[in-house]
């Protein structure tokens, strides 16, 4: 009898391990159970990348893209001919080969993405409602009234005087806040246009090495040639530019020395 009880009492035993360390079964995904999983994938933010063409990427190839910003709903076939409706948030564009790369944030997939202008069946701008039969032509319309491009045509065809401002305000060894709010307001008057940023404004600066003495001296040259209008803007502010500080520094001194001389006499 001893030893049935002790078989009896391991076999409870045994019994009991067993159902506490039982591991539970792992269910079967959702898709498994009848729903539908291909519309789940497409639209889940962990499978945003499924749908993309061959050439994602292949934007920054692009030349020149240009800033662009545009709210568009559009039609858009795909590398595999699916045709999805889709609003994208529309930041750069530019030619690649035949066609027009647009780079943009889909709202659809909540992911960046780069769309071929040739594969927009239809586009509708959502903040104006206009529907865009020709998508790269609105879009460079769009670029051509922005800031951004204001900023690009100073960038270009006032580039001396930004050479000359700069070298005004790093003559002291400092290019202070005043200062750049001296360029800024030259910027501006001459773009007529006040949406110039600060940003954009010291974005031109960083992007520009600090002219040597002889480089200002050739831009004073070339600015002289432009005429007395071009000379006044340039010498008001780069006086403006010195008056910041109480003292004058002997660099900004001789600088606005030879700026005066030249200008009175624009054929050396």
């Amino acid at each position: 009898m001893t030893v049935l009880y002790v078989l009896l009492a391991a076999a409870v035993a045994w019994i009991v391990y067993a159902t506490l360390n039982k591991k539970p079964q792992r269910s079967e995904p959702s898709a498994r159970l009848g729903e539908s999983p291909e519309s789940e994938r497409s639209y889940s933010p962990d499978h945003a990348g499924d749908d993309k063409d061959e050439w994602e990427g292949s934007f920054w190839e692009v030349v020149q893209p240009l800033p662009a910003k545009a709210r568009l709903r559009i039609h858009y076939t795909d590398g595999t001919g699916k045709t999805t409706e889709r609003t994208v948030d529309v930041r750069q564009f530019g030619a690649l080969g035949n066609t027009t790369l647009l780079f943009g944030n889909c709202l659809l997939r909540g992911a960046t993405r780069t769309f071929r202008a040739d594969r927009i069946r239809r586009c509708v701008d959502e903040e104006t409602g206009e529907v865009v039969a020709d998508v790269p032509g609105y879009l460079a319309r769009k670029y051509a009234g922005s800031p951004e491009h204001s900023r690009a045509v100073l960038a270009e065809s006032e580039y001396d005087t930004l050479r000359i401002l700069l070298y005004i305000g790093k003559a002291d060894g400092q290019l202070r806040a005043a200062e750049k709010s001296v360029i800024r307001e030259t910027r501006v008057a001459l773009a007529h246009d006040s949406r110039l940023t600060d940003a954009m404004i010291d974005g031109l600066l960083q992007d520009m090495e600090v002219p040597t003495l002889h480089a200002f001296k050739l831009a004073v040259g070339r600015i002289a040639k432009r005429g007395p209008a071009a000379c006044e803007i340039v010498r008001t502010a780069s006086e403006k530019m010195v008056a910041t500080q109480p003292t004058v520094h002997q660099a900004e001194k001789e600088a606005l020395d030879y700026m005066q001389k030249r200008f009175s006499n624009p054929s050396p």
